[in-house]
This record gives C-alpha cells, structure tokens and sequence, in this order.
C-alpha cells in the first residue's frame, strides 16, 4: 500500500509542484485585494446558519435575504476563521478567509489536472490543462475575495471528476459519491442542477443500452443511488429546507432561477435592466474575457470532439448507435461538452435575470478547459511518423506554455485588478472606451487602493470621507486596512472633507466631475477611480449648456410638482429638479427616472418585458442649487416617475410627474 501512494506521489508530481508555486504566489499577494459587496452577505449567512443549527433560533435565517444559499463552503470558512482559530481583528479574518477561498479554487485546478489526466493519459497535457484552469485572470483575482462563484466552479470540476470515476467503475460506490457530490453543488447554487440533470440522462441512455433485465436493474440500481445520495446531501448542507424540504426547495429554485433582485448593466455602450439582457450577454462575455489561448484550445477541442464523434458513430453504425459510446473518452467529451453549451442556450432562450458579466456562470470555465483535453490529444497525435509526431506535438504543448506566458505577463500587468482583464477582442486601445461600453468595477474594489493613497499623502491624523460613502462597502474595505490606518479614517458630515474618493467614475456622468483630480486609477487607458480634493460646499460644477438652460427656466415658471425637497419641472422632452439649498451630502446622490410609453411597442425589445424605461442620473450643482435633469424622448409618455436613491441603496421619495 505504501509503495502504491508513493507511485501516485511520483505520478502526480510536477502538478504538486505547480499547485505550490501558484499557492507561494498567492500568500506573496493575498494582501493586495479588497473585500467585495457580497462577503459581508455570505458572512451574515453563516452566522445565521450558527444561530439556526447550534442554538435552534430559526427566524433570523428564514428572515434573510441569502437563506437559498447553501453553506458547504461558508459556514466550514466562518467556523475555521473566527472559532477554531479565534481571529477577531477584522484584517485577519478577510485575509485568512482571502487564502482559505484560494486554496479551494486551487484544489479545483488539481482536480481539473486529474480529469486531463484520466482522458489523455498525458501528465504534460493535463498539467496544460490545469494551468488553463488557473490563469484564467479573471477567476485567479475573483478566487481570493469572492466566496460565491470562483467556489463554485471548483466544486464542479471536482463534481466533474467524481461523475469520471462512478463512469469508469460502473459501481454503486462510485455513483454514491457522485449523488453526494451532486447535491452539493447543487446546495451551492441552483445551476448545480445542470450536472444532476445531464448525469441522469446519461444514465437513461445507458438503461436502453442496456441488455436484459439484470443490466437495467443494476443501471437502474446506480440512478437511484445517484439520486438518494444527492438528495440526502442537499438536504444536510441547506438548513434553510429542514423545515419544509419539498415546498422550500420548489421555492429555491423559482426565487434563484430568476432572481428578483434586478440591476442596471451596462453592455455594448447601452444600459439594460438585467431581467431584460440580449440573448447573446454570458457568451459575448465569455468571449472577451478569457485568454486567447484559453477560446483557441476549447474551441479546438470541442471540434475535435466532434469529429472522434462523427467517426465512432460512422465505425459503429452496423452495430446500432449506442455502440459508439464505447469509448469512456469519448462519452465523457460529450457530456462536458453538453455541460458548457447547455446553459448558454438556456440563457439564450429563458433569458433569466443575471448580472455582473458571466460571474454567475464562472462555472463553465471547468468544463471548457477540459475540452481543450481534446484539442491538444489531437494535436499530439497528428498523422505524422516517428520523431515528426514527437517534434508536431511537442511544437503544439511549447506554444500553449508560450500562451499561457503571455498571460501571466499581462495579469501582473494589471495586478491587482485581473477582475478587469479582457482580452484583444474588446477595445482596450481606445482611453475611457471599455468603462463606457462594458461593467468594470461593479464592486468597487479599488476602494482599497483609494484609502491607501489617502493614508499615503497626509500626516498621521485623521482623514474625514465623504458621508455619501459611509456605507456599508467602504466600512468593509477599510477594515481590511491594518488596525492603526482603520483608526484614521471617520465618516463626520459636520467636519471639512479632506479627499473625495470616485467609484467607478465615468459611467453616467464625466470622469473630471470634482476638480482638482489628485489621484488617477487606470486600467488599460481606463480611469476607474479617481480622488480628487474639492471643497463640496462652495464648488459650482462645470456643467454642460443645456444644464443652464434648464436652471434659467425653472427658476422661472412654476413647478410641474414638487418632491423631496426639489421642484420638479417639465418642459416639453426635457425634465429637470432643482433644490434651492444643495447641501453637499445632496450633490452626488442618484436620481431614478422611470419612463412609461403610452404605446409599449415603443420600447425597445430588451425593456418591453417590464413595462418601461429607466434612466439613472446623478444630480449636480449650480448657481448654489442642487440639479437634476434628463432628455425625455421624443415618442409620447404615458406616465413619469422620478425617485431619488438613498446611500447604500433604496428609495427616500418617489414621485409620480404630470404630463
């Protein structure tokens, strides 16, 4: 036995080498990232979890927002942080959570270099793989602060290799770990029902297969197996349906298939609802944010795949069409492949609501490296003789690492913002282009990099932010700050600001809104944070002509209606809301407008599904008055509402505009 573990060490050792170089790295950087909107979230969820499982106080769980979030991977990280290890400086949990959460998305590159190895009998081959897996610059940086999606994609890759195993042994052992594995992924998120889903209809197509009735009783056998199992794991790991399984399940899946929560994005220049996206948003992402060498290798093996199926279905057509699923490669291939273009055309058709580029579905990352197996099977395997063969394929592995290279050049590049990575096919030439047609920091995650360069240009005294941004993700994003700049930093709107830090500038309104400038982030030509000194209470914006416009005739004619605080006035397709005492915690605060056309066919395709169009402004200051306005367009309204937001989100009035 001993001698058996030592051959499987030896085996497997150039991947252990590569998963300990890629985990030194990541303790080298770990301290470079912030925290992002959802940790305090998943955190929440697991100390309600805690209350509900230890000390049977059900109501907080079943009162939160993230109850059908499985806890598998956060209650196991929020008990090993804060009770087993007992770390209670705010620092030290983040970055301890930072690691904990990389070492599993690693874990899922080593599994991914285990499938490559079980499909291509090829340790170089599946060491390319894996490294596909993990260079992907967009998850690598997601893996370190995001406990939600870069976790899930490893768990399915790591459900992906039990699926390989119950496959290959045919055995009601390897199919129970397969179940339990499934209802995992499934705990974690809904989406886990695609490899439930397309595991049993494999298993149906091995039941006609099969011949007689003691195969399909056994076949039969592994399904239920499958099934139990995955049932019973997806009840323990999901506390929130113990009191109810059946109808809280039902509910679960209804509230996570479409999720009720709905965002503006921003895609191809163009600002959508995210219940309402265009069809191609997830593969069009997909497409400009992975590697090069990443799109090239899976789009050539899923070819490849295709024609060793087209060939085995052709060798074995006297012998009916389930003999070509003989070969466990190849009927594995198939079922990747289903798992990667299964859900892109299940967006394409149901158009569910989804936001923030393709996070939500990082998982088909896995899969789409495993089809790069294939591709680079073939390539070794090119019709060649003798050293031609060896020079053609050995040719084909350089130029991958070469690749992959590449890649790692341009994530430290960019470093530590790979959560902004495109590729050639976006316009990363053009200054300011990809901040105004694509979502950037859509979690403010350079906050961090903000406060620093604060803490960096003043003496130690303390540093008064702007109480606009007191919310709840600037406080995560300076606990995360050693403990004596935490205590530099106050939200007091009764003292003198000293910076005024710029989240994602640019997206609605221009970059240089608050002159002067101090501090500038780019990435690839692209400002996404600015902090800039303005004295907020004086300072009146530069703002464009038909601003002033709008000011002179609503100082004059007598408000269309009045909300707020602001007098609203209509004046034929243009709108505007002014407040004679702009305060400045008033200055910067959004403004909703709600345009509802008197004939719906007006709107286009992607905002007929609710009903209306929206537009997000922001309000301004002039003459010593607060300003709000927007262009109506030019087709006939049937109905106008305009709401103001409050920090950190929510309405504080809403009201309806007279036409």
């Amino acid at each position: 036995m001993i001698n058996r573990l030592g051959e499987r060490a030896r085996f497997h050792s150039l991947a252990w080498i590569a998963c300990a170089l890629f985990l030194f790295a990541s303790l080298a950087i770990v301290d470079d990232y912030g925290i992002s909107w959802d940790t305090g979230v998943q955190r929440s969820l697991a100390i309600n979890t805690v209350s509900y499982v230890l000390h049977d106080d059900p109501g907080r769980l079943r009162a939160a927002a993230e109850r059908y979030y499985g806890v598998a991977f956060e209650l196991p990280l929020f008990l090993l942080t804060e009770r087993v290890l007992g770390l209670e400086d705010p620092r030290h949990v983040y970055l301890a959570r930072h690691v904990l959460t990389h070492l599993w998305f690693l874990i899922g590159g080593f599994c991914c270099y285990l499938l490559a190895r079980r499909l291509s009998d090829d340790r170089l081959v599946a060491l390319l793989v894996m490294s596909l897996f993990l260079l992907s610059p967009r998850l690598y940086a997601h893996s370190f602060f995001n406990s939600k999606d870069p976790v899930f994609a490893s768990a399915f890759v790591m459900a992906l290799l039990l699926v390989s195993r119950a496959f290959d042994k045919d055995s009601l052992g390897g199919y129970r770990w397969c179940g339990a594995a499934t209802g995992l992924l499934v705990s974690l998120r809904i989406m886990g029902v695609v490899l439930f889903a397309v595991v049993l209809v494999f298993r149906l197509w091995a039941w006609f297969r099969a011949g007689g009735d003691a195969a399909r009783q056994r076949v039969a056998a592994t399904a239920g197996v499958f099934v139990l199992w995955g049932g019973v794991v997806l009840f323990i790991s999901l506390p929130y349906l113990w009191g109810d399984p059946a109808g809280r399940l039902a509910e679960m899946v209804v509230v996570l298939a479409d999720h009720p929560v709905v965002f503006d994005q921003l895609f191809r220049g163009q600002v959508f609802s995210s219940a309402a996206l265009p069809w191609d948003y997830v593969l069009r992402w997909f497409a400009i944010s992975q590697p090069p060498v990443t799109l090239l290798l899976g789009l050539l093996g899923m070819g490849a795949l295709g024609l060793a199926a087209r060939g085995a279905f052709r060798r074995n057509a006297d012998a009916g069409p389930g003999a070509a699923w003989g070969a466990a490669e190849l009927r594995f291939g198939v079922l990747l492949a289903t798992c990667f273009a299964l859900p892109l055309v299940a967006f394409a058709l149901l158009r569910p609501n989804a936001y923030h580029g393709w996070r939500h579905f990082y998982f088909l990352h896995g899969p789409f490296c495993l089809l790069a197996t294939f591709a680079l099977m073939g390539l070794r395997s090119l019709p060649a003789r003798g050293a031609q063969r060896k020079w053609v394929g050995g040719a084909a592995c350089a130029l991958t690492a070469v690749g992959l290279g590449v890649v790692v050049v341009q994530m430290a590049q960019i470093h530590p913002h790979q959560y902004l990575y495109f590729n050639l096919l976006a316009d990363r030439k053009t200054p300011e282009r990809l901040r105004t047609w694509y979502e950037m920091d859509y979690w403010n995650m350079t906050l961090r990099q903000g406060y620093e360069y604060m803490l960096r240009q003043t003496p130690p005294t303390a540093i008064n932010i702007k109480e606009d941004f007191a919310t709840r993700k600037e406080k995560f994003d300076i606990e995360i700050l050693p403990a004596a700049d935490r205590r530099r930093f106050s939200h007091d709107p009764t003292r003198d600001l000293n910076f005024y830090l710029d989240k994602n500038p640019g997206r609605y309104m221009p970059v240089e809104v608050f002159p002067p400038v101090l501090y500038r982030l780019k990435v690839y030509n692209n400002t996404i944070m600015t902090v800039s000194t303005p004295d907020l209470s004086r300072v009146d914006l530069a703002v464009a002509d038909e601003y002033r416009v709008l000011h002179r005739a609503a100082t004059v004619g007598a408000p269309t209606a009045r909300a707020g605080g602001f007098n609203v006035h209509l004046h034929g397709k243009r709108l505007a809301w002014v407040k004679d005492a702009c305060e400045p915690g008033a200055l910067r605060r959004k403004f909703r407008l709600k345009l509802y056309p008197a004939d719906a066919n007006r709107l286009p395709d992607h905002h007929r599904k609710r009903g209306y169009f929206e537009l997000v402004v922001r309000g301004a200051r002039f003459d010593g008055k607060c300003l709000g306005a927007a262009r109506l367009p030019d087709y006939p309204l049937a109905q106008v509402r305009l709401g103001q937001f409050v920090p950190g989100g929510g309405m504080v009035w809403e009201t309806d505009i007279p036409l």
